[in-house]
């Protein structure tokens, strides 16, 4: 029986949130487990950093931007974390350890490699594109998992082997996959909300909400906005619009796709997760802040793709926003665009799978890339792009 172990940050959320849809493709008979073995210092700081101080953060993401400070990056924290680590894995035995958060790939490998029985490591590149170079030192993974073209190539590019990268497309939660494209009247009456007004969903959670209460305020000056905002953990933000008019707030719930499908665009931090599940409901996605360096390349995605618009400043959100409601043309010409990249990642998604399943069966990597390349190559002939 298949033993998967995921080693995964809570920081701002979007690390676990791969974890969980890797384990919802996990065949039956596995038995799987997340886990952050990180110090809760280093989440205080990513929590602070990513409201108060975006430019710090890009300072300190491009300061250990190259291969020499990346492995000794990586050196430090097998000595930091190592016995965290080894503990987890003496805990659960897993037969693969998988990680979706960068600071959590040649450290981890380095520290499996000086145990008497290793399990084997494989990972999967948690950005879109532009990959910070500690993605780029685990090239002795026995998999790893590119979810976009240009992560792909940016991996291939690096160095990595050919036979043990796999693109894989956007891996999506169960809830995603499954609630689909569904119509908007009928979401919003179920949520008591009025059928026929545009409506926006904004995510908040209690990370990473830089600029969450401009964008509320943005779209209500429209005038011709309501706003389904999903508050998360920041309780601050909750009872800020808590029975204002025009809005309904709403506590963490792990059931955000019934929320996020009932609005016609989706606004909100440009993390990769939010912006592909927008993606997978079929819904436009706005693109009002970011992490600078870390998150430049998904504002890349969005334009390159036509997945949504770019609105980093105020004024410009509350236009386009007045635009977007005046015109269902405009966003139904948007959605086309999405729709065709929808397509092409839920193809894609489908190698995930059966490479999980010859992973934890130890197959043979020749077995592996070809499950691998038939999900490519379906993908792409899904989406009709090259």
């Amino acid at each position: 029986m298949a033993r998967v172990l995921f080693l995964t940050a809570h920081s701002g959320g979007g690390h676990i949130s791969l974890a969980e849809a890797l384990c919802d493709r996990l065949p039956p008979s596995a038995i799987a487990s997340i886990a952050d073995p990180l110090a809760g210092a280093i989440h205080t700081h990513y929590r602070l950093v990513s409201r108060h101080a975006l430019g710090l953060w890009a300072a300190e993401f491009h300061a250990t931007n190259t291969p020499r400070l990346a492995r000794a990056l990586h050196q430090a924290l097998a000595v930091i974390f190592g016995r965290r680590i080894d503990a987890l894995v003496d805990q659960f035995q897993p037969s693969l350890v998988l990680s979706t958060c960068a600071v959590l790939t040649e450290s981890v490998r380095l520290i499996l490699a000086r145990r008497e029985r290793p399990a084997p490591f494989a990972m999967l590149l948690a950005d879109a594109e532009q990959l910070h170079a500690t993605w780029l030192t685990a090239r002795a993974a026995v998999a790893v998992l590119a979810p976009t073209r240009e992560s792909y190539r940016e991996a291939l590019a690096a160095g990595f082997p050919a036979e043990r990268l796999h693109l894989v497309g956007w891996p999506l939660r169960k809830q995603f996959v499954q609630f689909g494209k569904r119509d908007c009247a009928a979401a919003r009456a179920q949520l008591q909300l009025d059928p026929e007004r545009f409506t926006v969903f904004v995510q908040g959670g209690g990370e990473g909400t830089a600029g969450i209460v401009c964008t509320v305020e943005q779209a209500l000056a429209t005038g011709a906005a309501q706003v389904i905002l999903a508050a998360g953990t920041n309780h601050a933000l909750l009872e800020r619009f808590r029975g204002a008019p025009g809005v309904r707030a709403f506590p963490f719930t792990p059931e955000i796709a019934p929320l996020m499908a009932a609005a016609d665009v989706v606004l909100g931090k440009a993390g990769p997760n939010m912006l592909y599940e927008a993606v997978a409901l079929g819904k436009p996605f706005v693109a009002t802040t970011y992490i600078p360096g870390q998150e430049t390349g998904n504002l890349a995605q969005i334009e390159r793709y036509g997945l949504g618009w770019v609105a980093l400043e105020g004024d410009r959100q509350r236009a386009l926003l007045a635009a977007l409601a005046a015109s269902p043309g405009m966003r139904a010409a948007m959605q086309e665009t999405v729709e065709r990249h929808r397509l092409w990642n839920a193809a894609a998604n489908a190698s995930i799978g059966p490479l999980l399943h010859a992973l934890c069966q130890s197959a043979a990597p020749a077995s592996i890339r070809q499950l691998s390349g038939a999900g490519e190559q379906l993908g792409a002939a899904a989406s009709g792009e090259g």
